[in-house]
């Protein structure tokens, strides 16, 4: 009997410090995801506003007395008043999810189209966006983040080293899938010859698979590039399911 109740006594043991360690490593991955989510929301933004306020410097230092491309400066500085209210709308999410843990989630047209205004603001390219339904939301906070870090991401590679003069995005969504797609006809690249830190693409990857999900580049000298990303749903109750299929 007294052996019946060690071992129980063992076993309860061992349960229960599963059961903290379990803990421990759903708090690890929140707070890296929030750190993540941080780093490509916000912060995003605010290194956008940093660089933009640098070459705004640089030029009126080369033009101390007048500023002749008056419409180029205005330019600027309206790009740096939209990073900042996009700054300030990432930040206020982060607040009320740290406060509530119920973050507003913006639609994905509306994630994209921001982050398409932000493109073509230094990039010529002919941006085509495709949304499947028409406006659907992410299921959480998080996946709308790596939806648009990731988009920005791709857009960023594209306008820095793609030469690209066609740029489609592709986002669809059915009842236990969510795919991002960015397809451009661009110089393309060899992926296995490209170090993945070189183009961000480490960073991508592993925000998707934080969230469970899968990332994919296709690409080959000549082009087209191809960057999806697939997100899986997370059906809560009380959720009802569509019959889309994402493909």
């Amino acid at each position: 009997m007294s052996e019946l109740a060690t071992d129980a006594a063992t076993s309860a043991s061992a349960a229960a410090s599963d059961g903290a360690l379990s803990e421990t490593e759903a708090l690890r991955r929140r707070l890296i995801r929030l750190a993540f989510d941080v780093h490509d929301g916000p912060m995003q933004s605010l290194t956008a506003i940093g660089y933009g306020l640098h070459d705004l410097h640089r030029q009126l230092d080369s033009h101390p007395a007048a500023i002749e491309d008056r419409e180029t400066v205005a330019a600027q500085l309206s790009t740096m008043m939209a990073e900042l209210a996009s700054a300030e709308a990432g930040l206020r999410a982060l607040i009320s999810l740290l406060e509530h843990g119920k973050p507003e989630i913006e639609t994905v047209d509306v994630i994209a189209a921001a982050e398409i205004a932000r493109f073509t603001r230094h990039c010529k390219a002919t941006t085509e966006l495709i949304v499947d339904p028409p406006s659907f939301q992410p299921d959480t906070h998080s996946q709308a983040i790596v939806i648009g870090s990731v988009l920005r991401e791709a857009l960023n590679n594209i306008a820095k080293h793609a030469h690209a003069s066609k740029v489609l995005v592709r986002l669809q969504a059915s009842s236990t899938g969510m795919l991002l797609e960015i397809t451009d006809d661009g110089a393309g690249f060899d992926p296995s010859s490209v170090r993945p830190e070189s183009m961000g693409l480490a960073g991508m990857r592993e925000r998707v698979n934080l969230l469970g999900g899968s990332f994919d580049i296709l690409s080959k000298p000549g082009g087209p590039t191809v960057v999806s990303v697939l997100l899986g749903r997370w059906h809560r109750p009380g959720d009802q399911p569509t019959k889309e299929r994402a493909s």
